[in-house]
């Protein structure tokens, strides 16, 4: 089995207006957490879809299932006070109900810019070689600075900015999402990160650069701007 695991626990201050959470903003008249599902909604490979939603918005939610027919939709679950604690929420809630080789692909909710081929990539690189994590390279000059003071510019040869989803099988994601726990660890900023914690091989899945994480305002404009490239595409303009 392949199951889609969403996070939408957030509120995102930096972006949220001041009546929504950024993952209800619309483009096209859709919400962005309802464009991001769609994109497991109807791939082949996806069984299953886990949401971890705020927990104050999760009625809301419920709606939107019903309203944009998003069928593989299993579970619904509370997110919690930080972004380990509600992607550790998602996994559990699953744990019991799909066997622990299940490939599962933690994704944002606001990076609504997937594309069926990397979702098909990823389940193919955890299937074949072990977890793996989407990755764009990075194309600019990146430095080390304290302060005001540049202490030095890394090599670009080797770097790659970290971007979702991050796809393991359950029985891995558990390992590492317990062990945190019980080490005291609350607050980790990514699956990568825990994989890597416990000694995992992890295995990069180049992703387009247009799969953004919509984190600010500027984020937004321009994951609107890309939607109606697509669109304009799509009907050959």
């Amino acid at each position: 089995m392949n199951i889609a695991a969403i996070f939408a626990g957030g509120i995102g201050s930096r972006v949220t207006s001041a009546t929504l959470p950024k993952q209800f903003l619309q483009i096209h008249g859709t919400p962005l957490i309802v464009h991001t599902i769609n994109h497991f909604q109807y791939h082949p490979e996806i069984d299953g879809v886990v949401v971890s939603i705020l927990p104050e918005w999760r009625n809301h939610f419920a709606e939107l299932v019903t309203r944009y027919n998003l069928t593989k939709v299993r579970w619904i679950v509370d997110g919690g006070a930080t972004g380990q604690e509600s992607r550790h929420r998602a996994l559990l809630a699953i744990e019991n109900e799909v066997p622990g080789d299940t490939v599962v692909l933690m994704h944002d909710g606001v990076r609504p810019l997937i594309t069926a081929e990397l979702i098909s990539e990823n389940i193919r690189t955890v299937k074949e070689r072990g977890p793996a994590v989407t990755t764009t390279k990075v194309t600019e000059t990146i430095i080390e600075a304290r302060g005001d003071v540049i202490d030095q510019v890394m090599p670009r040869e080797f770097l790659h900015i970290a971007q979702a989803p991050q796809s393991l099988t359950l029985a891995t994601a558990l390992e590492v999402y317990n062990n945190a726990v019980a080490d005291g660890e609350d607050n980790s900023i990514d699956t990568a990160s825990l994989l890597q914690r416990y000694g995992h091989t992890i295995h990069t899945v180049e992703g387009p650069r247009s799969n953004i994480k919509i984190t600010t305002v500027e984020d937004f404009y321009i994951c609107r701007a890309l939607f109606d490239v697509i669109e304009h595409n799509q009907i050959g303009g």
